[in-house]
């Protein structure tokens, strides 16, 4: 039986109504015996903007003030990250499109405004322009941090680069646009595969350009499916084409998707290549990808909207057969994975982006068009 997605978003609301008091302006990443605090809260980790565009999306919901000043507070929070500036690196768009961006989209506020132009200034600046293409993490930071990742590219970035189309169209700035298409252009050539898989990481050649390697990334193996890179591939080249118009970013979503969906069975795995046993299960990845396809629908109809909305059902199954609607645990989402190989405390656990990415699929299939991408 198909899920009442009006009930299911009214149970999200009601657990995040407590939550939200316990939590209040953390930066929640995954909980440990059911709460936040016992986790990671670091405010300069690259998911901190997730919990600020969940309280977003709840004053959106409810209009309830208490949701408008939290929010507000989350905001404001980024003047202490932009003037320690070094810990900030490409996913300056996760952490800003959903706090600073939602604000000013929401409620008109300059500063925030102001706050998220100077991310898009810094995202902007990692842009390498020998090999076209925008710089993952910083020396010493990420995975393979004790190499020299300077030629490092990320899918994950192409949900980053909706930051530079918001700027340049908030300040008519095409050159932000321009370093936006320039990145999935080489993201497009250089990380999906002819099967409609994606590389999680390529290292070009910071001096030269060309491709030196395609690393093993968070996924099972060299040349494997990443659920969760291809998770970003599907939203991200939407979003290109959202932006752009150009049907070539709509067609390469549309390539990964057909492989996510070829590839999905009564779960979804942390990589389309793991051995069957042990289960190991991402959902952050069944959320992202949810969204994303229902950014592909906009774009289609008739037989193939109906194939993608059958696919989006079926991923919903799944996330509402692993949410916690108790007060056992702060995060609803369960049995999301960092990274294939990591030791267990990495996987079957919550991670903050998939309550964010489940609240925007359910407000999507609820009747709203929410974009703070």
């Amino acid at each position: 039986m198909k899920i009442d997605y009006k009930e299911f978003l009214d149970k999200v609301k009601e657990k995040l109504e407590w939550v939200t008091d316990e939590v209040d302006c953390l930066y929640p990443y995954s909980t440990i015996d059911g709460l936040y605090k016992n986790g990671v809260c670091n405010y300069d980790i690259w998911t901190n903007g997730f919990y600020g565009g969940i309280i977003w999306y709840m004053y959106q919901l409810t209009k309830d003030e208490k949701y408008l000043n939290l929010g507000k507070k989350c905001s404001a929070q980024y003047d202490r990250l932009l003037a320690e500036y070094i810990p900030l690196d490409h996913d300056v768009g996760f952490q800003f499109l959903d706090t600073n961006v939602a604000d000013y989209k929401i409620t008109g506020d300059d500063t925030a405004k102001v706050r998220a132009l100077h991310a898009a200034n810094i995202l902007a600046g990692r842009f390498n322009p020998v090999g076209k293409f925008i710089r993952a993490w910083n020396t010493g930071i990420g995975i393979d941090a004790d190499k020299d990742n300077r030629g490092y590219a990320i899918i994950d970035c192409m949900m980053n680069i909706p930051l530079l189309h918001w700027a340049s169209e908030t300040i008519n700035a095409p050159h932000y646009r321009h370093i936006a298409n320039m990145h999935a252009d080489t993201v497009m050539e250089n990380f999906i595969r002819e099967d409609g898989s994606s590389n999680h990481i390529v290292n070009f050649d910071a001096e030269k350009g060309g491709v030196i390697s395609k690393p093993r990334g968070q996924g099972y193996a060299e040349g494997s499916a990443w659920t969760r890179g291809q998770s970003w591939a599907i939203y991200g080249f939407a979003m290109a084409y959202h932006y752009t118009g150009d049907k070539k970013y709509l067609d390469t979503a549309k390539k990964v998707a057909k492989y996510f969906m070829e590839h999905t069975g009564d779960y979804v795995p942390i990589d389309f290549a793991q051995p069957a046993e042990p289960r190991y299960e991402d959902n952050s990845a069944a959320a992202i990808t949810a969204c994303g396809i229902l950014e592909i629908i906009k774009y289609v109809d008739g037989e193939e909207k109906a194939m993608y909305t059958q696919f989006v059902d079926k991923l919903m199954d799944i996330l509402y057969k692993n949410c916690d609607f108790t007060h056992d645990d702060q995060a609803i989402v369960q049995k999301c994975s960092a990274m294939y190989h990591c030791d267990e405390r990495g996987k079957h656990i919550s991670l903050i982006y998939a309550d964010f990415y489940l609240i925007e699929a359910l407000m999507r299939l609820n009747g709203g068009d929410v974009l703070y991408y």
